[in-house]
């Protein structure tokens, strides 16, 4: 009964962080964000893997009134490497702060990381391959988001002709939403994400929205796509990164 109390209060604080105007800070990008780094960075412990341990680690997250991270801590564990697992990623987590006026401190927010066999290992399979030299690199344990201005490499995508070549990529592999274009929408996306030293996109948020689909549209071929992730001091990091993406309506056929 006391676990199932713990359970309900820790799912009940965690959809709160998603419900509409019920927390004055969020993690960037929200659920789907969350959902997307777990996918691409989640390492499931082999001592864990192997004894079939599975269920869902509740961290509980402290924050100042502007949004930092304070303190990260345990409000539902499951075993001690799963538990330091899911503190790992939820450091990468970034927040958004609150309305003006509001304080985002004085409470613990509550999201809840999987450990699923099944699920992980598919998303095994659906993780992008590192290739090249740079993932020879040691990785940044900072855990500092770096600007494209403070790095010595900036990320790169891995397409034909790398950054150049991303308008004529996205151009070609672009897919109108069929809501936009049926009440004649356009204009330009602008998201903005973080790519970390795995070459995985996290964070991932709209900063100017279109609508229709587009919005979700713009995230789908930014994730598609491979990156060499920034390099500072011969080291791995994670650097900011943003991306505006045009929406032109196509010409109908006769």
């Amino acid at each position: 009964m006391i676990r199932s109390s713990l359970l309900l209060l820790a799912l009940g604080a965690f959809a709160s962080v998603f419900g509409q105007n019920a927390e004055p800070c969020s993690p960037v990008g929200g659920k789907p964000s969350l959902e997307r780094l777990f996918e691409q960075e989640l390492v499931y412990p082999a001592v864990a893997l192997e004894a079939g341990i599975k269920g869902e680690v509740v961290i509980a997250t402290e924050l100042d009134q502007n949004g930092n991270v304070t303190a990260l801590k345990v409000g539902r564990p499951l075993s001690p490497e799963c538990d330091k697992e899911a503190l790992r990623l939820l450091k990468m987590v970034l927040w958004k702060p609150g309305l003006v006026g509001a304080d985002c401190s004085g409470k613990d927010h509550y999201i809840s990381v999987p450990f699923e066999p099944g699920k992980y290992k598919r998303w095994l399979k659906a993780r992008h391959a590192q290739e090249g030299e740079v993932f020879k690199l040691p990785t940044d344990s900072s855990n500092a988001v770096w600007s494209s201005k403070q790095v010595d490499t900036h990320v790169t995508p891995v397409i034909p002709n790398g950054m150049a070549g991303l308008p004529k990529y996205l151009s070609q592999e672009l897919r109108y939403p069929p809501e936009a274009f049926r009440i004649s929408l356009d204009g330009t996306v602008q998201v903005e994400f973080v790519v970390e030293p795995s070459g995985s996109l996290s964070n991932m948020h709209v900063l100017q929205e279109v609508g229709g689909g587009c919005n979700e549209e713009a995230m789908r071929l930014m994730y598609r796509i491979p990156w060499h992730p920034a390099v500072r001091n011969g080291q791995r990091v994670r650097s900011s990164m943003q991306v505006s993406i045009r929406f032109d309506l196509p010409k109908e056929r006769h």
